[in-house]
Order: C-alpha cells, then structure tokens, then sequence
C-alpha cells in the first residue's frame, strides 16, 4: 500500500512540475519591416510585462505554412546556432525588436524554414510563434505583420495590419 501511496505521490509532483514548466502562452509573434525594409519581428501581448527577449533559429525539418509546397532545407544552416534579441525594457504592447544580422551572410537558402517568437526571461510566458522562409518576406510592407495562425489544425501564413496584430495580443490571454 505504502509503494502506490508513494507511486501515485511521484507521479502527481512529476505531473505538477511538468505543468509548471511550460510557459503560458500570452502574446503573438510577427515579422514586418520599417521604412528602409529592414526585418523587424513584432511582439503584442497581454501579460502586464513584455516578453524579455525574441528567440530566432532555423527550424530543423521544418516546413514553412506558406502555400508553395516546396520542402524545408537546412544544408547551408548545419551549425547556426540561432540568435536572440532583447526586447527593450518598458516596451508596450505592440512593439518591434530589428532583428540586427539576419539573415547572416552567406545568404542562405530560400527554402530554409525559420521560427521566432518572444518569451519572458523566467519562461513565465511565450508568445505564439511565426514560422517563414527568407522569400516570403519579400512583399512585407511597413504597417504590413506576417503572422502563423492555426486553422483545423494545420499553419497558415497571413498578413494582418497593426490594428488587428494588437487586438490578437490583447486576445491572447
């Protein structure tokens, strides 16, 4: 009796330390460009902070929402590591972070899926990412968000104005 008593004991810490590790999700991840068409990612949330940094990385085996059909490849992105920008303290919902150096030179393969998103230092929350190719960013226009949203279970790419990427973030909670 006492080895259940003790079986079910773990099993409900490991449960509940599962649980609290995984972070809220509490805001929406974009991608835009300013005036002189450098990539920008944009962040809008609901918590009562913003997110602390944006985390950007190639996604391994991954493939983009757009609808181009074409697959994923990382054969010029064996080893880069990533990067990760910090959101400046006291930004307001919505916010923009330039994304300084990317893409890195050599310029990498068009069809190299990448994913970003914004998350708080302590893993408290995260924001919902957004998943792109290089070439999909080509017909961003300031004002302009690409965003991945989720529909009947599959990604799909959209763009939406500022107005609707802040309604999304104070949505998200």
């Amino acid at each position: 009796m006492r080895r259940i008593a003790a079986s079910s004991t773990a099993a409900l810490l490991i449960l509940t330390g599962l649980t609290a590790c995984t972070p809220e999700i509490k805001g929406v991840t974009g991608l835009t460009v300013d005036t002189d068409g450098r990539l920008l990612a944009a962040l809008a949330w609901c918590a009562d902070r913003p997110p602390d940094v944006v985390i950007l990385f190639a996604e391994r085996d991954g493939v983009s929402p757009a609808p181009s059909g074409v697959s994923a490849s990382t054969v010029n992105w064996p080893d880069w590591p990533g990067r990760e920008y910090d959101v400046p303290r006291g930004s307001t919902s919505p916010a923009t972070v330039h994304l300084a150096g990317f893409p890195p030179e050599p310029v990498p393969d068009p069809h190299a899926t990448f994913r970003t998103y914004g998350v708080a230092g302590n893993s408290s929350f995260t924001s919902v990412s957004v998943t792109f190719r290089l070439a999909e960013l080509s017909g961003l226009e300031p004002g302009s968000i690409l965003i991945t949203t989720t529909e009947a279970g599959e990604e799909v790419q959209q763009e939406v104005s500022l107005d609707e990427f802040a309604r999304l973030g104070k949505d998200a909670c």
